[in-house]
């Protein structure tokens, strides 16, 4: 299985590099199933047709990439253990004295962080995954909930009277070690922090994202952890502005205690990032001694590697160009492991990426050349090479279902239906026909969650949508998914324009049932599901919204009634 899936996964990485198929490309490829493969797509399609942008070159890929993201051939939890005890070994041995990038990227943090301190009001939470000592039920989480006297002396800054209003104890920081399948043949290592340095962390991550992305700090021109947006722009544009995409291999299990300690040391973000740190984990039984900063898991450990790969980027910038960058508008983006710069300092940053211990996937990552990729997107020529792939979080055949499946199912569907495989739409559907659904303590056929119709698979969750309560009217209700009302004669909403006194002539001309709806790329993803996946039809059978002609993006215009739905 592995051998046929490497076999496809090298056909399609030149396939896409040239754009085109030919058979002499595939020459050098002396993998056991690719001359199988390669008789398979032939005989299938025109090779002739099998050319960048056409909808059959994006069915050839589709193919050929579909198996890499499955969870098949799943390794043995021995081999994981052992790469992972590897890896601890190896940030060990990485001497960091003798580094000449050190003391600039230390430089760096303290002109972008040393303002940063905690303040109040501190407000830690509980995240929505499992803990490794009160497991996943949040009621648990806050049962015992104590600190011990490292934390409580890390967070009493003077700022703070005291951030942890717990009870001093001595709770543990061992972290628990485990292994989901990630695709074929590769594991991804998930950490689960105990529960109370977890709800330091997350009180951590709160301040610290709101600080490095405000519209006055240099981070928030480099780095956007709530949006991959800008990382695929510059993709797009990496043929025309000469920018490479970078990629890196276990980046998460790769930043080091030791690293972290040297850049923050003058900063007091290293005081908070102490106390709410494990410091052992337990792997297969055995209690083991972290020598990274965090595993992934921790609520820490995406800002803290943006961060990290954002300065050595603004480092190789400053040392080519003598001059710190603009982030996006220099070509310089970062969202986790991936990596944007411009093509000239592409050989520099990746020389201060390896002396930093860090594996730089060469497969992945490109500095010249037609072929991009970044952020799961991939571009040819600047044009988007339209791909479906399987959703990370696998979908497995049963007869029960999570309700966050529900939206997986839907979506992986319709992009089925959207791209014209309705074969494969059709026999993905039917493995769910006799599926239940698990909405509390009841449970609901999947098919009577959804509709059925020309356009796609519409999913019913108005029934579901959680009411909030509206101080304005003093009434708990439903909002709708509005998000921008665009008029050229006023900024008020529809309710306030009803209780002004506007004159009879100026109402006639002003015509109020029709308002222009702008698209905002940073709706919510239930919004985004709604109006862009499922065509708005249920939003409009509510009655509150009429259509009056759309369209995919840019403006949608609406006959509107009514914004709050009060009940």
């Amino acid at each position: 299985m592995l051998g046929f899936i490497e076999a496809c996964s090298q056909i399609r990485f030149v396939l896409v590099q040239n754009g085109a198929w030919e058979q002499c490309l595939f020459k050098d490829i002396k993998l056991r199933w690719a001359r199988g493969v390669i008789e398979c797509v032939e005989h299938t399609i025109e090779p002739s047709l099998i050319v960048h942008p056409s909808p059959d070159f994006d069915a050839v890929a589709t193919f050929l990439g579909w198996l890499k993201r499955l969870p098949v051939a799943i390794r043995a939890t021995s081999d994981s253990v052992a790469d992972y005890k590897g890896n601890e070994e190896r940030l060990s041995s990485i001497n960091f004295d003798d580094n000449v990038y050190i003391p600039a990227l230390e430089e760096i943090w303290f002109q972008w962080l040393r303002n940063f301190r905690i303040t109040e009001p501190f407000l830690p939470r509980h995240g929505s995954g499992a803990t490794a000592d009160k497991g996943k039920i949040k009621a648990r989480k806050w049962s015992g909930l104590s600190v011990d006297a490292v934390a409580r002396v890390c967070f009493r800054y003077p700022d703070l009277s005291s951030a942890c209003h717990w009870p001093v104890r001595s709770p543990e920081r061992v972290a628990k070690v485990t292994f989901v399948p990630k695709q074929a043949g590769k594991d991804r290592t998930i950490c689960m922090e105990p529960a109370w340095l977890q709800f330091l962390q997350q009180g951590i991550r709160l301040q610290l994202t709101a600080f490095t992305h405000r519209g006055s700090h240099p981070l928030s021109k480099l780095v956007d952890v709530y949006s991959q947006d800008v990382n695929r722009r510059l993709c797009a544009n990496a043929v025309t502005h000469r920018y490479a995409t970078i990629d890196l291999s276990d980046a998460s299990d790769s930043v080091s205690w030791r690293l972290i300690k040297r850049l923050a040391r003058r900063i007091p973000l290293l005081r908070y990032l102490y106390g709410s740190r494990s410091n052992f984990a337990l792997l297969a039984g055995e209690k083991i001694c972290l020598d990274k900063f965090a595993p992934m898991g921790s609520a820490l450990c995406f800002i803290v590697e943006c961060i990290l790969f954002a300065s050595v980027v603004e480092l190789a910038h400053r040392i080519h160009y003598g001059q710190a960058s603009k982030g996006h508008l220099s070509g310089c983006s970062v969202y986790g492991d991936d990596i944007i710069c411009p093509a000239e300092i592409y050989h520099l940053v990746v020389d201060i990426l390896t002396s930093l211990g860090f594996k730089v996937n060469q497969q992945k990552s490109f500095s010249s050349g037609a072929y991009f990729e970044s952020c799961g997107v991939e571009y040819l020529h600047g044009a988007l090479i339209t791909t479906i792939k399987h959703p990370r979080g696998f979908l497995l055949f049963k007869d029960k279902a999570s309700p966050e499946q529900v939206g997986t199912i839907t979506d992986l569907a319709n992009s089925f239906h959207n791209a014209g495989y309705f074969l494969a739409r059709r026999l993905f559907l039917t493995n769910y026909q006799d599926t239940y659904v698990r909405i509390g303590t009841r449970q609901i056929r999947l098919r009577d969650l959804l509709v059925f119709d020309d356009k796609g698979l519409i999913p019913i969750i108005r029934p579901f949508t959680p009411e909030q309560w509206n101080a304005k009217f003093q009434r708990s209700g439903r909002y709708q998914w509005v998000v921008d009302v665009a008029r050229a004669w006023t900024i008020y909403d529809f309710v306030e324009w009803k209780s002004q006194n506007v004159p009879r002539s100026r109402l006639d001309r002003l015509s109020p049932t029709r308002i222009d709806l702008r698209v905002d790329e940073k709706w919510s993803n239930r919004a985004i599901l709604c109006l862009s996946k499922f065509h708005h039809w249920d939003l409009l059978r509510t009655g509150d919204v009429e259509t009056n002609g759309s369209c995919r993006t840019g403006r949608m215009h609406y006959k509107f009634r009514k914004q709050f739905r009060g009940l």
